[in-house]
């Protein structure tokens, strides 16, 4: 029988990532992916903090607080943890797990925008936040990116620190509140993450993501082999 090199497995379906090894009758080792859509929300109380509101007001990202999974139609493989969006419909998430600030096991972070348009952006979220905080202008790279436009920085941060001379006025408060200081190689990241290849894919579905992978509910495992 047909044995894929790997199986993914639905987080939107089991909250239960971990305890899975599959291993075929001929010794193969099938690798399992984590795939669809988590939402990390903040709570309420966490939520008054000020920094949110100075994030939000400063540098357009708005956290999960009451998102619902039916509100995102989109199905990302590896999963997406979202935990936050901007005014334009943009989503951000961590890629493959769920990734915090300080954490041992930091994921990489994705964006997904309302026309479909995705990609890796950081390496984790204390990556995000560095791009996020001190350079404003990171998102006209991505869109010059996306649409393969040329673009010089240097003409970009003069534009900016013309439209957003508020920003930079809250940046050391928040930078402070923090605890992150500027990286000055942020945006040579972002735009390495840009340009390399990923295996971040976005869907429009799951029936649209079942037609070029093979999902652990879907397999008969008669014969196939072990599962741990």
């Amino acid at each position: 029988m047909y044995i894929p090199e790997k199986l993914l497995i639905d987080v939107e379906k089991t909250n239960n990532l971990s305890g899975y090894f599959i291993r075929s009758e001929d010794g193969k080792e099938i690798k399992m992916i984590a795939s669809g859509k988590m939402i990390i929300p903040v709570d309420g109380n966490e939520y008054k903090n000020k920094i949110y509101k100075l994030l939000e007001d400063n540098c357009d990202l708005i956290f999960c607080t009451t998102d619902k999974l039916r509100n995102f139609e989109f199905y990302p493989v590896p999963m997406l943890a979202i935990f936050a969006a901007d005014s334009n419909g943009t989503y951000f998430g961590t890629i493959g797990g769920m990734g915090a600030l300080g954490s041992d096991d930091d994921y990489p972070v994705g964006y997904i925008n309302k026309e479909g348009k995705h990609g890796k952006i950081a390496g984790s979220f204390k990556e995000f936040l560095e791009l996020l905080i001190f350079y404003p202008y990171w998102r006209d790279i991505v869109e010059y990116e996306q649409m393969q436009l040329p673009y010089n920085i240097s003409d970009i941060v003069k534009n900016q620190r013309k439209k957003h001379s508020q920003f930079f006025e809250y940046q050391h408060e928040i930078s402070e509140q923090l605890k992150l200081v500027q990286n000055p190689k942020s945006i040579k990241l972002l735009i390495t993450n840009l340009k390399n290849p990923s295996d971040f894919m976005v869907y429009r579905s799951k029936d649209e993501a079942k037609k070029e992978n093979v999902f652990l509910e879907d397999i008969n495992f008669d014969g196939f082999g072990k599962i741990m």
